[in-house]
Order: C-alpha cells, then structure tokens, then sequence
C-alpha cells in the first residue's frame, strides 16, 4: 500500500482574497423614490389646504368630509411604500444608501415641520385670545396638524430603521474592545427614535458623523435656521430703528 503524498498547488497559482471593495458613495438610483417622496409630501399638504379649505370649514358644525379625512392620512400611503420599498432592497443596497435616503427626506422637510410647527403654536396661543369661539376651533386643528406631522415624520423612518439594522450586524457600533453591546443597543434605541420629534434627527446625526458621510451638509442644514432666524431679528430690528 503506497503513501500518496498530498498536493500543494504552487504559490502563484493559490488563489489570493479578494480586496474588500471600497464603497464610492455617490448618488444612487436609489435616492430617486426619496426626492419623489418629498415633491409629494409638500404637494399633497398644499393641494389638501387649498382644495378642502380647511381653515374654513374648521369654522363649521361638520367638520371634515370623508373624503377630506381620507386625503388628511396620504403621509401613511408614503410610509408604506417606503417600508415596502426598504424591505424589497434591504439586501442589495449597501447601508449607507439607507442613510443617504432617509437623510434627504428628514433635512428636505424641515422647512415642512418648522411651518407646521409654527402653525400649532399659533393655533395654541389663539386659544387664550378674546376670541371665544378659539377655544373650540383651535383644539381641533392642533390635533389634526399634530397627526399630519407625525405621520409624515414616519416617512423616513422605514429606512433609517433599515439602516441601524444592518449596520447593528455589520459592526459599525461595536466598541473599541470589540464589544457587542452598542450593535444591539444603538440599533434598538436609534430606531425607537424615529417615533419622536426632533430625536429622530438627532439619530441621523449620530449616524451622519459615525460614519463620516454628509457631515458637511449636516452641519450646513443644522446651522441653516439659526442662521435665518438672526438675519430675520436683525432686519427686524433695524427697520424698527429706521422708522
């Protein structure tokens, strides 16, 4: 019985790994559907102000029509093509995609929030007014406002959830001891997030800067309204001085 030595291929023809490919970044196909979303978002929230006239018929007994309250939840159609989209590409699309989307759909409706915002504090303020029947008016348009903006709010969540998902298993929040906690923790508490108002852009932030993508247009977007608002005092202010 013979000994049959095993075979070692020559070193030059041993197959090396491959090199991990270096992701580009650039924009993707993929940001066509959130740019879309947000042309929507806006002309959906005109064309319902306009064509119901909702402050108008505020004023009335009825209130809302059936069709007028159906037109009101358009933000939650977006939100389920988002997650249906962001289900359908979770495994062919690189995690910073996810990103870069829900970045241009949370940064493209912050004039949407500020105005929206501006609009309940206003109605709210009506209600101490002289103005008695404020007091019944205002409540219901607080309301109805407040259910349009956290639905719209929801728009982007589907993929930045995606997006803490996969960078959760892909080690992107593991500590600098090779730790696991923060894959799990970053993830569950990043998406928990998106539900609230203004935390959800602090998580995008946080994931902006962790992986060193769109830091200078967050920064650029983040210092935006202070930036107006001291330009708007100052004019303010000095035409009150001029006159």
């Amino acid at each position: 019985m013979s000994y049959q030595q095993p075979y070692y291929a020559p070193q030059q023809y041993q197959q090396a790994p491959l090199p991990k490919e270096e992701f580009k970044g650039g924009f993707h196909p993929f940001y066509i559907w959130p740019i879309i979303s947000i042309c929507l978002t806006y002309g959906y929230i005109i064309l319902f102000f306009i064509s119901s006239n909702f402050l108008r018929d505020s004023y009335k007994d009825t209130g809302l029509s059936v069709s007028q309250f159906a037109f009101l939840f358009f933000p939650l159609v977006i939100t389920i093509a988002n997650t249906a989209i962001a289900v359908i590409c979770y495994r062919k699309t690189d995690r910073r995609f996810f990103l870069g989307a829900s970045i241009i759909i949370k940064y493209g409706l912050i004039p949407y929030f500020i105005a929206g915002g501006l609009l309940i504090a206003i109605f709210f303020l009506l209600i101490f007014t002289p103005v008695v029947i404020m007091i019944f008016v205002s409540p219901p348009i607080i309301i109805v406002l407040s259910i349009i903006g956290w639905i719209s709010l929801s728009e982007s969540a589907p993929f930045m959830i995606v997006y803490f998902i996969k960078a959760g298993r892909e080690g992107v929040f593991k500590g600098r001891n090779g730790g696991k906690a923060g894959s799990i923790a970053f993830p569950i508490i990043g998406s928990v997030m998106q539900m609230f108002f203004c935390l959800d852009v602090i998580a995008a932030v946080f994931a902006c800067f962790k992986e060193k993508r769109h830091v200078k247009l967050t920064i650029t977007v983040l210092a935006a309204p202070p930036v107006i608002f001291g330009i708007l005092m100052a004019l303010l202010i000095g035409t009150s001085a001029v006159r």
